[in-house]
């Protein structure tokens, strides 16, 4: 059994976009190196991600190709029926591994660049919330049935919770962490002594998360539409936007290090500008870089934009 049309248009769709993502990774590490600020600890979680991205893809093409994503559940065997809950089963741990570690890389990167001690406070807890957060989901899924092997196997008695029950809730969960993620950098880039334009390019920057919001959204509304009847065939839209919400999270993570590589050009007699916020030793987002944390501190250049 090959993919369905259904089947092979999923393929086509997130293998652009992991294409995208793999992209964006590459131009990340060439900013990194061409800026000279140093790889941390934000870099590898994307990496690891566009790892686990790759992971996803390859699962979807199995899915598609011996799982019977895309096909009507009538038309199935058995033996298909249970490689689709087998795979679906795997994408979901994927998942549940691949959204926080997102979430906590945008986290990283802010630290990064604001480091005073409330910011610095405030999101290690939104780290650490994500962190055990996730954790509870990624045991709830390993446990939803007991056994587990009745996930996928219906000569197995056991006892199973509703799936869809929790990956809402957790879907939930993820579309407030967005808008956190989203507004946290928004203060501290207003608080710099920067022209108005300047402010606005770097929260248009962020600002393109807003995307992710409405991807972690929509993801809800279609987990809806799944007919446990037909699931394998009305599980389409869910399997689509669950590969494109960490995709365009990915991309967007990685926009404001590429922005780097651009500067704009300023004229020659512009005048040196001050930031009265404590920065850390990057500024990927269009301050060059800045050593030690100190008030007040005088911009080596603010041509680097």
């Amino acid at each position: 059994m090959g993919p369905s049309p259904k089947g092979k248009e999923m393929i086509v769709i997130v293998s652009v976009l992991v294409g995208l993502t793999c992209l964006s990774m590459t131009l990340r590490f060439v900013a990194r190196v061409k800026r000279r600020t140093g790889f941390g600890v934000d870099d590898c979680l994307c990496f690891v991600a566009v790892v686990l991205m790759l992971g996803m893809l390859i699962e979807l093409i199995l899915w598609c190709s011996i799982g019977g994503n895309g096909y009507h559940i009538s038309d199935l065997d058995t033996r298909t029926i249970e490689l689709f809950y087998q795979i679906f089963l795997s994408s979901q741990f994927t998942y549940f591994v691949l959204t926080p570690l997102i979430k906590i890389s945008f986290i990283c990167f802010y630290r990064r660049l604001f480091t005073t001690k409330h910011f610095l406070r405030f999101t290690l807890g939104l780290n650490i919330l994500i962190a055990a957060w996730s954790s509870g989901i990624f045991l709830a899924c390993a446990l939803q049935c007991r056994p587990l092997r009745a996930y996928w196997d219906i000569n197995v008695k056991g006892r199973c919770f509703s799936a869809t029950t929790y990956i809402i809730v957790n879907q939930a969960f993820n579309v407030v962490m967005d808008f956190v993620i989203l507004a946290v950098p928004v203060p501290m880039i207003w608080r710099l002594h920067r022209s108005w334009q300047d402010k606005l390019a770097l929260n248009a920057v962020f600002a393109l998360g807003g995307f992710v919001c409405f991807a972690s959204i929509y993801r809800i509304i279609v987990l809806f539409y799944i007919d446990l009847k037909d699931v394998t065939y009305t599980i389409y839209d869910a399997t689509l936007w669950t590969h494109i919400e960490p995709s365009v999270g990915l991309v967007v993570s990685c926009l404001p290090i590429i922005r780097g590589m651009f500067p704009r050009c300023t004229s020659a007699g512009q005048k040196q500008r001050t930031s009265v916020l404590m920065v850390g030793k990057d500024y990927e987002a269009g301050v060059q870089s800045v050593e030690g944390p100190v008030i007040g501190l005088k911009m080596r250049s603010s041509s680097k934009i």
